[in-house]
């Protein structure tokens, strides 16, 4: 029973079902919801389906994502959180869902961090209880959870088992120069699956590999002079040296090699990344003391009572850095234990090699824990952040000061497995079980937070119709969706995640860092369809770095169909353009009142926005840049008032419903309020259906309109087998016709303009 129980995949299993228990209800709603709010989580759904889309699509425009359209590596402007879509890739290609992927890479993080915690401290202790403790608290710690809505902050679990493998690596003999290839290769390998699944987590994992290289060359020092050649140990010590930092040397410049393409960007935005998160707005997020004793609301036996600690001013979520009480007990014993004085105790496994980590003669084990612990503590606060930010500028990558706990809980982690070693020496064999549960217990109860907070979102079979209809069209096009948010800026991932759909490139965005132009472009967006709206969407499509020429209009006249726009051949931004800009506009986000009774109408009478659809609500438009050939040619019809018929089109609109779009100007004021007539006739003229109605349905009045104006009608068409259509105006009170003309002057049998599809 013993070897199944400390069996590797037992202890895995273990693992996971703590980590079915506490993540609960997630593992039930994997597709319908994620944890805590939409803000990262739906971002980072998208990057990492992105991530996924752009590596089977096009590898070398990853960076050129589809949002901010037409910026450039706009990927860059967040986490790229590379390794962990690779991970996903196959979840990603089977399922085709990314809600799902997004929450089974998050659940994933928890088994795996406990699991590789466990393996290095069971290397350093060969003690599986306190490895076990270990795993549990670096993988289910009360910050983990209050940190939840943060896949790219739970994704450290690679940095155990690069520990693990550099551990093995120079606890080896050196083959010559070189150590083993097959090891070198290990710690290469998770040392960039850590590297590129977060950049936070790529200066942690540089953080802890120097503090524990600096512990090792000392140790090595130590070792060496020690051993068996008295006779000329300086060069021993020399050549281990060199061996040990050459290898070291060759990881890190291939290391460097291979994160280049990633970093490359990120390295390109810098400075403008700097300016939008400057030292004075992150020292305004440094940790208090009273932190660490502030845990996330929804913990069930400290939430409430911490709450006055979460109520300090400045406080945010990220300041919720409660790591419990049983872990700093348990890591406190091992000061105990090295100040004691006597016999020191049979020699656990080191970071690094089989030293005693409570040694005093020794500088390994945990005295590297210890100095990552104080070190990436201090760090969390005002003052040491900005001494590291003024001496190592680039360290302002960790834009958040109390991120700096991650590490931290790593450190802690690993000194909890030494003191609760420390404990199983002192007490009874028999006693040990119970120790043992207890304290796992006591970290269950700390960190107790089911059922977590779940946000719930639509998804891909969810989603509103009218994605599934630009998923569908054969054209390319970009997306804007209305309204466009400001501050707080959450509600767009929800545009982002409904993208990944079709991949269409999208005005919207949200992301870490905002460009200046969106809100500018939101501010101008919010009087949308005043004319200040629509001025300011021609530099989507206008862009001189990114050719966009505005499209040559269809010629409608005659009754044709509009045939797609032809596609720009230009890059924008890394995405291949089209002619093509949608607004979906959401009324439900807006006044749907003041929407439905004005805005809507003024939308759909002016000739720039045509019509696409009503989806559930939200009404979908193609924005017609201005051109002044589209009516320079003659009307098809004059009318005695001084109105002109200048041209019509067919279109079908959801659901599959034919309807009219006729297209008037006025030369001169109009005094009458007049009624547009269409009749649906037979060859022999005979009328089998019409389609009566005041211009824009009744919306706009023709008193109202400007001289010159180009107004667009829409009516809708019935669907009876017909030869023709006959439109023309008639006055509703004496229900006379109006007398109409061709362009030339010629009349017009019966006031007709006849029209043929």
């Amino acid at each position: 029973m013993k070897r199944y129980i400390t069996h590797p995949l037992a202890i895995l299993a273990a693992y996971s079902l703590l980590t079915l228990i506490l993540t609960y209800p997630l593992t039930f709603n994997l597709t319908t919801t994620v944890p805590n709010d939409i803000g990262d989580p739906l971002l980072n759904t998208w990057i990492l389906a992105w991530d996924v889309h752009a590596m089977l699509t096009h590898p070398l425009k990853l960076f050129e994502a589809n949002i901010f359209y037409p910026l450039p590596h706009t990927l860059a402007y967040s986490e790229h959180l590379f390794s962990t879509a690779m991970l996903a890739l196959p979840l990603q290609i089977y399922t085709h869902e990314p809600l799902l992927a997004y929450n089974l890479s998050l659940l994933i993080s928890f088994p795996l961090a406990a699991f590789g915690m466990y393996l290095l401290t069971l290397h350093w202790t060969h003690h599986r209880q306190a490895a076990f403790i270990a795993g549990f608290i670096f993988a289910f710690a009360p910050y983990r959870f209050a940190a939840i809505a943060h896949l790219q902050l739970l994704t450290f679990h690679w940095l155990p088992f690069m520990l693990l493998c550099l551990s093995h690596l120079t606890e080896s003999k050196p083959l010559g120069l070189f150590y083993s290839p097959s090891r070198l290769f290990a710690v290469l390998i998770f040392g960039l699956l850590q590297i590129l699944a977060c950049w936070y987590l790529a200066v942690y994992l540089l953080v802890i590999q120097l503090i524990s290289l600096l512990a090792f060359s000392v140790q090595l020092v130590r070792r060496s002079t020690n051993q068996a050649d008295k006779l000329n140990p300086d060069k021993l010590i020399s050549d281990k040296l060199t061996s040990f930092f050459a290898n070291w040397l060759i990881a890190l410049a291939l290391t460097f090699m291979l994160t280049l393409p990633w970093a490359y960007p990120y390295l390109q935005l810098m400075p403008i990344l700097r300016q939008s998160r400057p030292l004075a707005t992150a020292l305004t997020l440094a940790a208090q003391p009273t932190d660490f004793i502030a845990a996330a609301p929804f913990n069930q036996l400290f939430g409430r009572l911490t709450a006055p600690f979460r109520q300090r001013a400045d406080f945010t979520e990220e300041n919720t850095l409660f790591l419990g009480f049983i872990a700093p007990l348990l890591a406190s014993l091992t000061l105990l234990k090295f100040t004691r004085k006597g016999k020191t105790p049979p020699s656990p496994r080191g970071m690094f090699c089989s030293l005693s980590p409570w040694d005093r003669a020794g500088v390994r084990g945990f005295y590297p824990l210890w100095a990552i612990l104080l070190l990436t503590l201090a760090l969390t606060f005002a003052w040491p952040y900005a001494t590291l930010a003024q001496l190592i500028p680039a360290s302002t990558v960790i834009r958040v000061p109390p991120r700096w706990i991650i590490p931290a809980l790593f450190a802690l982690s690993g000194l909890a497995g030494f003191g609760y070693k420390i404990i199983t020496q002192k007490i009874n064999p028999r006693w040990q079980p119970f120790i043992f549960i207890g304290i796992i217990s006591s970290l269950f109860a700390e960190t107790f937070s089911a059922p977590i907070p779940l946000a719930t979102v639509d998804n891909h079979t969810t989603l509103n119709p009218a994605y599934h209809w630009l998923a569908k069209q054969p054209h390319d096009f970009a997306l804007l969706e209305l309204p466009m948010y400001r501050s707080p800026e959450y509600p767009e991932v929800k545009r982002l995640y409904a993208s990944t759909l079709g991949w269409w490139p999208l005005v919207n965005g949200y992301s870490g860092y905002t460009p200046p132009r969106q809100p500018a472009l939101a501010e101008a967006m919010s009087t949308f369809p005043a004319e200040t709206a629509l001025t300011a969407l021609l530099p989507l499509i206008m862009q001189e770095s990114h050719p966009y020429p505005p499209p040559t209009p269809p010629d409608i006249r005659g009754g044709v169909k509009s045939p797609p726009l032809p596609l720009n051949e230009g890059n924008i931004g890394g995405i291949k353009g089209s002619r093509l800009l949608y607004i979906l506009v959401h009324p439900g986000e807006l006044d749907r009142s003041q929407w439905e009774n004005a805005l809507r109408w003024q939308a759909e009478q002016d000739p720039r926005l045509k019509p696409l659809g009503q989806f559930t609500g939200d009404y979908l438009y193609e924005f017609i840049p201005p051109n002044p050939a589209r009516f320079a040619q003659p009307p098809l019809a004059r009318f005695v008032n001084g109105l002109e018929l200048l041209s019509y089109q067919f279109t079908t609109l959801p659901p599959d419903s034919p309807h009219l779009m006729l297209y008037w100007r006025a030369t001169q004021p109009l005094t009458q309020n007049l009624t547009v007539f269409i009749h649906l006739r037979a060859t022999d003229g005979f009328v089998r259906g019409q389609a009566d109605g005041l211009p824009v349905s009744g919306h706009a009045p023709m008193n109202t309109w400007q001289v010159g104006q180009v107004v667009q009608d829409i009516h809708l068409i019935p669907l009876l087998g017909y030869d023709h259509l006959a439109v023309g105006l008639y006055n509703p009170t004496t229900n006379s016709r109006l007398t109409a003309t061709s362009a030339q002057g010629e009349p017009l049998s019966d006031d007709l303009l006849i029209i043929k599809r």
